[in-house]
């Protein structure tokens, strides 16, 4: 498959929530991992919408912690941008932090969300990076972080249940399936 050829060398997987990169992706970082790749695991929300009991303070904190356990068993690092769960929006401060997280990065390839996703967050997620990944090329658009100088490809997932979504490549996780069990 093109996206592990020997170039990639750094890989951004960035989910809207907390477990969605576990879910949709988790095998196949691990296997860019175990390819010797730099994996960075960006989360944009924290988690705190999603439990019916658990107050949302305290429901950030825990969804931090496992997706800090996840990325530590693939030796990756964590980005936890902390939006509001449900409430990522796309504004200039917004792109920009997407433009910086790219940069700081400087991956070979990134994974996230397809654009037609059901879940609005999902959907926001994927078109700030689908904008950052050219906008971190741009010299002229100043940010704390320098210049990426590649435009890096975006993968999509599958969405939750496959709506609208037709898959072109597919990623045999055989090998790391229980990585990912492990993960999530």
């Amino acid at each position: 498959m093109a996206q592990f050829s020997a170039e990639i060398k750094r890989v951004l997987a960035v989910g809207a929530h907390p477990d969605d990169l576990e879910i949709l992706g988790g095998g196949t970082l691990a296997k860019y991992a175990r390819a010797g790749c730099q994996v960075v695991m960006a989360i944009a929300t924290d988690g705190s919408a999603g439990h019916m009991l658990i107050p949302p303070d305290e429901l950030a904190e825990i969804r931090h912690a496992e997706a800090q356990n996840a990325a530590d068993l693939l030796g990756a690092e964590l980005q936890w941008l902390g939006y509001s769960d449900e409430l990522v929006f796309e504004d200039i401060p917004t792109r920009l932090r997407f433009v910086d997280l790219l940069r700081a990065a400087r991956p070979d390839v990134i994974l996230t969300h397809n654009p037609n996703d059901y879940h609005p967050d999902h959907r926001v997620v994927s078109r700030l990076l689908f904008d950052a990944s050219f906008v971190s090329s741009l010299p002229n658009v100043k940010t704390d972080q320098p210049v990426h100088p590649l435009v890096p490809p975006l993968v999509y997932f599958d969405s939750f249940g496959g709506s609208n979504f037709l898959p072109t490549e597919f990623v045999d996780i055989g090998e790391t399936f229980e990585v990912k069990r492990a993960m999530l």
